[in-house]
């Protein structure tokens, strides 16, 4: 940046879809968020989300899909 002569981290071919992951990953690195990049616990979900979560212990990458879901398995396993 010409103004405070700080650097970001560019892909170095835009049109390229690995490229542009890479450098997110590296940025995250570098910032340390990559350890709240997090895969969905649900066995039937493939999604990959940013856990928000205050702790950082996010499990689901929806609550209101994938959580309620695992919540009503367990709740239903403990029925007699």
């Amino acid at each position: 940046d010409a103004r405070d002569g700080s650097a970001t981290l560019a892909p170095a071919d835009t049109g390229t879809l690995t490229s542009r992951v890479a450098a997110a990953v590296a940025e995250a690195l570098v910032a340390g968020t990559w350890t709240r990049l997090k895969a969905c616990e649900a066995d039937t979900c493939h999604w990959a989300y940013y856990d928000r979560s205050p702790a950082g212990r996010g499990r689901w990458c929806s609550m209101q899909v994938c959580g309620a879901r695992a919540k009503m398995r367990r709740y239903r396993a403990k029925e007699p």
